[in-house]
């Protein structure tokens, strides 16, 4: 009974110390990650690998998930932010509490966008106008000058991500509440246009754009990335 009790100790006592340790490396990558992106509030840093001192001992971790909000990028604010790290390499300088480069081999995540920052981001090209987002898709509404006279039109579209820029495209057009396709075919590819996306955290390059209500939601990946701590 007392051998049983002292292996159910020392089991304690080792998973106690892989906890901790996993703690103070979830807040040194925590610190490093807001040094370098602006993660708004203190982000979530969890490691997915158990048992980790021996993980970490070596170096590499197969997976650190990263969770935030209000995350900031050139004006913009991103209203969640959720990032899997996959392959990450620890130098023996950082693991001794020294500085150095985390590596990690490759990303995969989403941030969302609300329909206010959305409208923000878009806002040199709307001239004027807005952005209404449901799970349709996107709506422009705007007031133009169409045949000499200033109207009301409401172009329905969706967005999409392509080489680091997020373009409209349109693909219907109600002028005063109507719908005329020979005016549709001529005003439509003056509602086209594309803005850069703002650095997204880990250089996430966006591959997918879905919308919500009130919101879109960006996805994609990265590669290679190396982030000081």
């Amino acid at each position: 009974m007392r051998r049983l009790l002292l292996v159910l100790l020392i089991l304690a006592v080792g998973v106690g110390a892989d906890f901790a340790s996993a703690r103070v490396f979830e807040s040194k990558v925590t610190t490093a990650l807001e040094r370098r992106y602006q993660l708004g509030d203190r982000p979530i840093v969890q490691v997915r690998d158990f048992p980790f001192l021996p993980r970490l001992l070596l170096g590499r971790l197969s997976t650190v998930d990263l969770a935030a909000s209000d995350a900031r990028a050139q004006g913009v604010t991103l209203d969640s932010v959720e990032v899997h790290l996959h392959g990450v390499r620890v130098p023996r300088a950082v693991l001794l509490g020294g500085h150095g480069e985390v590596r990690i081999d490759r990303a995969d995540g989403q941030v969302a966008l609300s329909q206010e920052q959305v409208n923000r981001l878009l806002g040199d090209r709307l001239q004027g106008g807005t952005v209404a987002i449901d799970a349709r898709g996107v709506r422009v509404e705007v007031r133009r000058e169409i045949l000499g006279r200033q109207v009301d039109a409401v172009v329905a579209g969706r967005l999409v991500a392509r080489a680091g820029r997020l373009a409209f495209q349109p693909q219907s057009i109600e002028v005063g509440g109507v719908r005329d396709q020979a005016l549709e075919a001529s005003l439509l590819p003056s509602f086209s246009f594309d803005v850069p996306l703002p650095p997204l955290p880990v250089d996430i390059d966006v591959q997918r754009v879905d919308t919500e209500p009130g919101q879109i939601v960006l996805a994609g990946r990265a590669a290679g990335i190396a982030v000081p701590a």
